[in-house]
């Protein structure tokens, strides 16, 4: 993983708005519906290649292929894992206790989506090593047309999974969280052997204190630090054989316009995740839940070897923050952590979801350009101080 030495780097979080053409096939598919498969595929090399040019152009420096191809950032390995036998809707798995008193605004962001999870009733096992392939061939192609200081690919936890995925077949929640962490090795290890950065989306570490799924009886009754632990631990199987340089984790208190007033503090989701064997750690750090909370950083320490990638834009407002803020933002973490310990980043993706759309496209590309922008102000100023 690149290292911000001579200037602050940029990077995202990883998913953008798909073409709206490309959308429709991926609700189509997610419907059960026959589509132009050749069509699909092609269509997808086209998108990818265009978001990784568009990252490219804004100045962004670490790159992703935007998921392109995906209808979320977790229930698309329901496709790649055999034993994920049946697919419910979503919002019979999980609902977030903040957004219990407001079925308006549940209603406003989600009434276009058709999310579905996949189920449990069989052993698990990675099957989905064609699309995994697809998706990494489409971003090497892209990269080589639009070459970029360093790009990733993100992939599901197995404590996401699991905590969302009903089980209907292991004895244990732990067997269960473990056994889908031998299954993920193989989709990480393709992405890393192809000599990508794999992203590991892990909202678990964060939300899960406050989401009701399936499994919170088990929160209940042993903590949500020892699932947390539990969670890191079924990580670090899914890692075994991958340098933890090849690794970065995003941390998140879910990607929705709500409250957030249940949301456990930083530390508490930053504490458990420097236990994983990964490199880079991106959390929210932008928005109004969690833009105070660099603080932490007075006493809590980076440990050797690991990157903080602090939010500096918010992924869930249009407001535009102006280079002057985000520069701000940077400067206060590099003060704290060292600027070498750091990559500028943004709170959560901009296309989390098929039809679920918090920003505007337009504006997300507005706000990665002013990231570049305070990025460039940031390093200007901290070179002053050297």
């Amino acid at each position: 993983m690149k290292r911000s030495v001579d200037r602050v780097l940029t990077t995202h979080t990883g998913s953008f708005e798909r073409p709206e053409d490309v959308n429709e096939m991926i609700t189509a598919r997610v419907l059960g519906n026959n589509i132009d498969d050749d069509l699909f595929e092609k269509r997808v090399q086209e998108a990818t290649a265009e978001v990784v040019a568009r990252q490219v152009e804004c100045g962004i420096d670490v790159v992703s292929d935007g998921e392109t191809a995906k209808p979320g950032y977790l229930e698309y390995v329901g496709d790649r894992i055999d034993g994920f036998d049946e697919y419910i809707d979503a919002s019979e798995v999980f609902r977030f206790m903040d957004m219990e008193p407001f079925p308006e605004i549940v209603y406003r962001i989600y009434k276009d989506t058709h999310v579905k999870i996949p189920v449990c009733t069989r052993p698990l096992s990675y099957i989905g090593h064609d699309q995994v392939q697809r998706d990494i061939d489409n971003f090497k192609a892209a990269l080589t047309q639009s070459p970029p200081t360093e790009a990733f690919m993100p992939a599901v936890s197995p404590g996401l999974l699991a905590m969302c995925s009903p089980n209907r077949y292991y004895k244990s929640y732990d067997e269960y969280v473990l056994a889908i962490g031998e299954v993920m090795n193989a989709e990480y290890r393709a992405i890393t052997d192809a000599g990508l950065l794999v992203q590991i989306d892990a909202p678990d570490l964060a939300f899960g204190a406050d989401i009701r799924t399936w499994m919170w009886g088990e929160v209940e009754e042993r903590g949500f630090r020892t699932i947390q632990d539990l969670h890191v631990e079924a990580l670090n199987v899914a890692l075994q054989g991958i340098s933890p340089e090849q690794v970065r984790m995003h941390l998140c208190w879910a990607n929705y316009n709500g409250p957030h007033v249940n949301d456990i503090p930083v530390r508490d989701a930053l504490e458990p995740a420097f236990k994983a064997n990964v490199c880079g750690i991106n959390f929210e750090a932008a928005n109004a839940a969690h833009a105070h909370e660099w603080e932490v950083f007075k006493d809590l320490k980076v440990p050797d070897g690991k990157v903080i990638i602090p939010g500096v834009v918010d992924s869930k407002i249009e407001i535009v923050e102006r280079p002057e803020l985000i520069s701000q933002r940077i400067q206060t973490y590099a003060n704290l952590v060292g600027q070498e310990n750091l990559i500028a980043g943004v709170d959560c993706g901009f296309g989390t979801f098929v039809n679920v759309l918090m920003v505007n496209p337009r504006i997300a590309w507005m706000k990665l350009r002013n990231l570049v922008e305070g990025a460039q102000m940031a390093s200007d100023e901290l070179a002053k101080k050297r």
